[in-house]
């Protein structure tokens, strides 16, 4: 038996519809909506026959974030009171774009704060890398996630997650004596009044990420800030061939900035048993058994210029220096 909802036409004059606006499968997503023109029926006292008016008019619905799933009447019909329209389901909302519904339109910041607390706990999973503004609902996360392992395993692929520093490259921000390889790579993320920043590749990185590419779909996943990411993520590959831009995750994404395992579950909603990491550090991952840890790499006078313990110190310091402000 159907579970879709049948919405009736309520007005008192008899009309035809002249054409729909709508077909099976359209979003309402704003109000008034036009979802037919027609014209009225007037009835000839003589014979008692109807027949159209010339004047066409447009009938308007005030419901919206709703899903048409069945038209009731067609063009040509004549509609009286009570008669019934159309089939429709009300959108689940269950993928947002921030406060935005992405299969109706409806912007859901116009429902009370309850409503808005039910659409916003069933729509939790943010699974792209770089969108995390872009929520799903379990089930749907489930789906692609079995979508994802099903392509992987077509193509006999498994996942690989990457980290960045003194993983593959190593940064800083520093200065550094001239002389040192013309391999470095010299640049400012933030205009030309920020800080220099200077990164040197891992020995052989090329030709690690040429041959395991053949074996796993690669992901970066580093708690470098998202510009740091994205121009590291193009000096070793500027055709994305390695690493597309979708597939970067950076320390603006983490739920949690002081552990890479926040965004697993979001990520990989089906599990992590296809899922290996590379990583100077296992300590990050909650010494997680898909960890293989490799040994620093270190070229530099200087550690891990984003290691998480740094970034928490320096919001502690700006948490000092705002109470001294007070």
């Amino acid at each position: 038996m159907s579970s879709n909802k049948v919405y009736k036409y309520e007005n008192p004059s008899s009309i035809t519809i002249l054409k729909w606006k709508v077909k099976p499968g359209f979003a309402v997503n704003q109000v008034p909506f036009v979802l037919f023109t027609y014209r009225e029926n007037n009835t000839d006292e003589d014979n008692d026959k109807q027949h159209s008016s010339n004047a066409e008019q447009k009938y308007k619905i005030t419901k919206s974030g709703i899903i048409i799933k069945k038209l009731l009447k067609q063009t040509g019909d004549h509609v009286e009171t009570n008669d019934q329209l159309f089939e429709y389901e009300s959108c689940s909302h269950p993928t947002l774009m921030k406060d935005l519904c992405a299969v109706c339109g409806i912007n859901i910041s116009k429902f009370d704060s309850v409503e808005q607390r039910k659409i916003t706990e069933k729509t939790n999973v943010s699974m792209v890398h770089s969108i995390p503004e872009l929520r799903v609902s379990k089930e749907i996360a489930e789906d692609l996630g079995r979508a994802d392992e099903e392509r992987l395993l077509k193509y006999r692929k498994l996942v690989l997650l990457v980290d960045l520093d003194q993983t593959i490259v190593h940064s800083t921000n520093q200065n550094i004596p001239n002389d040192l390889s013309k391999e470095i790579f010299h640049y400012q993320l933030y205009g030309a009044n920020s800080p220099w920043y200077h990164t040197k590749f891992r020995p052989y990185m090329n030709e690690f990420l040429e041959e395991i590419s053949k074996y796993y779909e690669l992901h970066i996943c580093t708690f470098g800030a998202r510009r740091y990411a994205h121009h590291i993520a193009h000096l070793i590959d500027p055709k994305c061939k390695f690493f597309p831009k979708d597939r970067i995750l950076s320390r603006d994404e983490f739920f949690d900035p002081r552990s890479k395992t926040g965004n697993m579950k979001s990520l990989f909603p089906c599990g992590d048993s296809m899922v290996c990491i590379i990583d100077d550090r296992i300590d990050v991952w909650n010494y997680s058994p898909n960890v293989v840890q490799v040994k620093p790499y270190i070229c530099f006078n200087t550690d891990d210029i984003n290691a998480p313990e740094k970034l928490s110190i320096g919001f502690k310091n700006q948490l000092l220096k705002t109470k001294d402000i007070e």
